[in-house]
């Protein structure tokens, strides 16, 4: 009896300890190294067996336009990979697929492709392997990275074609197109039509496109003062490059000019953490542009800055937001590490319009 009751008093000292007393010894996803999947010394990778019937337990709605590529395409062959000792678990597989629609970007029908899919979530995804599925997907590195896989409804394919034939960014339905600029004051002059087939309801902003035959790249520039520990990926500027390696000229209509200006600012568009945003210092066009055009051999380069951008979620602490960067159909998807004790002060620079550099843009 004795011993029963001595039992039952210990159980009880642990059932009352607060609750921070077992959170710390729980990791927490900004302490896990989620990009790294290579597992602990002297342990194999964790094996997950999906759940009977699993399924990603709430499913929210598809932004087909912000996909670079979207294709019909029946999946041949899944192969799951190793999965990631984070919580909730990081889920990676191999998706082979024979397309037959490329709906968006430069995949031929009849071709194979094989796509990369890294799920973050308490369960293993279940794909509907040998079924026809639409796909969205980025490419990165040369390779291609699924962002979602659903059974064709031949209910939906239709609205995602419009969704896809829209620039990176725009969205709706037919007749009530939106674009990224409709919080802005300034409508498109409404005679410039561009020869566009849909234009934003609110601002008549035609849809435009980057078109074929130039090159959009996206890269970091370095910062003034390197950091340690604190701006491994610079102080938030990107330089975009558009470049005609061709002997013809080529025309962009997405990236507009007016004189001799190139309007990056007004061309470009920004996603970050679903939702879309104008270039941070974009007012909007109401006067007449025209598309740059760029001769053979020619390139032209603009810097842009996300961390003036009003709206997203920033990270408290240190941790990464990502930002995919867009001109019309074309985008880059950067990784940006924030650290908020330094890069805190530099939005704050920004947004007061004060320069970042001592010798200023």
């Amino acid at each position: 009896m004795k011993i029963a009751i001595a039992v039952y008093v210990i159980s009880l000292s642990f059932a009352f300890q607060p609750e921070s007393v077992f959170a710390n010894k729980v990791p927490t996803p900004e302490r896990l190294q989620i990009n790294n999947l290579t597992p602990l010394p002297g342990r194999g990778p964790i094996r997950v067996r999906p759940v009977p019937g699993g399924r990603v337990p709430v499913e929210v709605p598809t932004a087909w336009s912000s996909h670079q590529h979207v294709f019909v395409g029946t999946l041949d062959k899944i192969v799951a990979g190793p999965v990631g000792r984070s919580f909730p678990p990081m889920f990676t597989h191999k998706l082979s697929f024979t397309v037959k629609e490329a709906i968006r970007g430069d995949l031929k029908p009849g071709g194979k492709v094989e796509i990369s899919n890294v799920a973050r979530q308490r369960v293993a995804p279940v794909f509907p392997e040998g079924e026809t599925c639409v796909v969205g997907a980025e490419k990165s590195r040369g390779g291609y990275q699924a962002k979602v896989v659903q059974k064709l409804d031949q209910a939906k394919i239709a609205s995602i074609r419009l969704a896809c034939a829209l620039p990176l960014g725009w969205s709706g339905k037919a007749g009530a197109v939106t674009s990224p600029w409709v919080g802005l004051k300034l409508k498109w002059p409404p005679n410039l039509k561009e020869g566009a087939k849909h234009f934003c309801t609110a601002t008549g902003r035609p849809a435009l496109g980057f078109g074929i035959g130039a090159t959009f790249a996206v890269e970091k520039v370095p910062p003034e003062v390197d950091v340690k520990w604190a701006n491994p990926d610079g102080d938030g500027e990107y330089r975009l490059t558009v470049a005609n390696s061709g002997d013809k000229p080529v025309v962009i209509p997405a990236l507009r000019k007016l004189g001799g200006k190139v309007l990056w600012n007004e061309s470009v568009v920004i996603l970050c953490q679903g939702k879309t945003y104008p270039a941070p210092k974009a007012k909007g066009l109401s006067v007449v542009t025209s598309p740059v055009t760029l001769k053979p051999g020619q390139k032209l380069s603009g810097i842009i800055n996300p961390l003036a951008l009003e709206g997203p979620e920033w990270p408290k602490g240190g941790y990464r937001i990502s930002f995919q960067i867009c001109l019309g159909e074309n985008s880059s998807t950067k990784s940006f590490y924030y650290m908020s004790r330094h890069h805190d002060g530099i939005r704050a620079k920004l947004k007061k319009g004060q320069p970042i550099r001592s010798q200023g843009d």
